[in-house]
């Protein structure tokens, strides 16, 4: 979303996420992909930069390693130590695969490599249409705020727009190209990766009432 605050910067020139598609609660990029600045003298180097492909719950197993704790730790908890990342090998991948949960459980969305795969159409997160409301988002936005992506047109998914995303982060961070229907085989090996990975979430179940009788 856009929301008020973030209206009024876009109205002035100002873009919240730079080039980078989508808003807050999206699984597109601008809702979730930040900059991560760490400093270490005589560790980490000056200005040096990395594309590795980390997630802050990897801060866990890293500190975890920083400190000399029991790497048991972090067993089962997904937590990857990126201190090689920081501190040398800036380049060799630490992690293949995320998952990226925004907002609307549709759109669960995979990053595998250089691949980002979302199954639905849209970023999946809050979509108000009305400039102005709190919720400002989506296909509208995208317009507002002057991005491109090739399902959108005028505020709204054109005609015959792909039922899912794919896109290739290597050659087009800021999703202007939908690669959906021109990478089929990529897009069936990712939803199954993903099918694979949304087997093993643990499933919500209702609390049970306990009946009593009325005499």
């Amino acid at each position: 979303m856009i929301n008020a605050t973030g209206q009024k910067a876009v109205a002035k020139g100002h873009q919240l996420n730079g080039d980078l598609l989508g808003y807050k609660f999206d699984a597109w990029e601008g809702g979730h992909r930040v900059p991560f600045i760490a400093k270490w003298p005589n560790n980490i180097k000056k200005n040096t930069t990395s594309d590795q492909l980390i997630c802050q719950i990897d801060l866990l197993a890293t500190m975890v390693a920083f400190t000399g704790q029991d790497q048991s730790f972090v067993e089962g908890k997904n937590s990857i130590n990126i201190l090689p990342a920081l501190v040398g090998d800036f380049k060799t991948p630490l992690r293949e695969e995320l998952i990226h949960s925004p907002a609307g459980k549709s759109h669960l969305a995979l990053r595998q490599g250089k691949w980002l795969y979302i199954p639905p159409r849209g970023g999946g997160g809050f979509g108000s249409k009305v400039l102005g409301n709190h919720a400002f988002g989506g296909p509208a936005a995208v317009t507002y705020s002057g991005h491109k992506n090739s399902d959108v047109k005028d505020g709204v998914f054109i005609k015959g727009a792909p039922n899912g995303q794919l896109y290739d982060l290597d050659k087009d961070v800021n999703q202007t190209t939908n690669l959906y229907l021109q990478l089929p085989k990529v897009v069936e090996q990712m939803k199954e990766r993903l099918a694979f990975f949304q087997a093993q979430m643990p499933q919500k179940t209702k609390p049970k009432t306990q009946a009593s009788n009325k005499e």
